[in-house]
């Protein structure tokens, strides 16, 4: 069933599913992660607009898994477990998070959904969950350390479709 969320915060249908999963991701506990859990950033949840009414949450950890989870409730996850490619990335994006963290983030407890082109990026760490937004229209003229942050989740991405598209493949969906 999906809600109608319009208002001051965002215009996109979004399923009970969703806003759950996104809410666990955003309150992911560092412990969890073992080892991984002793980096600055240990987790990244990116919230990007794909149309008018579909938005996609990329969520990354520090020991490569990741997952990507829709508005309308699909999601595709695991793909790290089946495909060795997608950890490397995973991985690279939030270990690169800290440098966002150092720069202009901003420690959040609200965590809206984007409205319009904006992207919001999460960065989970053990002294909170910090926000940055990245306008991926003027990302040229932003700081190196968000081009650098845009540019790695966005080959993330185009990972993690490849790892789809081999999984649809092969049989191996996962809610696709």
């Amino acid at each position: 069933m999906a809600i109608n969320r319009q208002g001051s915060f965002d215009n996109y249908l979004v399923t009970e599913k969703y806003l759950s999963i996104r809410n666990t991701a955003l309150r992911f506990p560092a412990k969890s992660l073992g080892k991984y859990a002793q980096t600055p950033v240990f987790g990244m949840v990116v919230d990007i607009p794909m149309s008018p009414t579909l938005l996609c949450t990329l969520v990354a950890y520090a020991n490569g898994a990741c997952n990507l989870y829709f508005n309308n409730g699909a999601e595709y996850t695991g793909a790290a477990l089946r495909h060795q490619t997608v950890i490397q990335p995973a991985r690279l994006l939030v270990g690169n998070g800290v440098q966002l963290l150092n720069t202009d983030a901003k420690l959040t407890k609200t965590y809206p959904l984007p409205m319009g082109r904006q992207h919001y990026v999460y960065l989970l760490t053990k002294k909170g969950v910090y926000k940055r937004e990245i306008d991926p229209v003027n990302v040229r003229q932003d700081t190196k350390e968000a081009q650098t942050i845009y540019i790695l989740y966005q080959q993330l991405m185009q990972v993690m479709r490849s790892a789809q598209l081999k999984d649809k493949s092969t049989g191996a969906e996962n809610n696709q």
